[in-house]
């Protein structure tokens, strides 16, 4: 009977990790900063397509905003474009590129007076 009751005493209790650490609760918070980063990355992307072509002071901050962001290349920042690919386990060179591309067929050319050979030929005799 002792040995019975004595065996129980000395057994070690057995914990699941999840009784132990409680429920999730770093899990949660490093899901919660994953959800955070992402959230980032679809602001930025979001900011990149809705603003492309704004005219407004405010879009047009949002837009040159986001393109620095993305072609920041630093590290310091826990919060940088790199970061957070990394993390995310995204290449961030194979995104920023992409990215920049899209930006970058959308970018308007600079307007160049161009005089054709028939509106030249109109005014001027040879």
């Amino acid at each position: 009977m002792y040995d019975d009751f004595l065996a129980r005493i000395l057994e070690p209790d057995i914990f699941l990790p999840s009784q132990f650490y409680g429920n999730g609760g770093l899990s949660r918070k490093l899901e919660g900063e994953k959800r955070l980063m992402i959230a980032i990355m679809k602001d930025a992307v979001e900011c990149l397509e809705k603003y492309r072509g704004a005219r407004t002071g405010a879009g047009k901050i949002s837009y040159q905003s986001a393109i620095e962001w993305v072609e920041d290349n630093d590290t310091e920042w826990l919060y940088s474009f790199t970061n957070i690919c990394d993390l995310l386990g995204f290449d961030p060179e194979y995104l920023r590129t992409h990215l920049l591309k899209r930006e970058n067929r959308y970018v308007k050319p600079l307007r160049t007076r161009t005089l054709s050979l028939a509106a030249m030929g109109a005014s001027a005799s040879f």
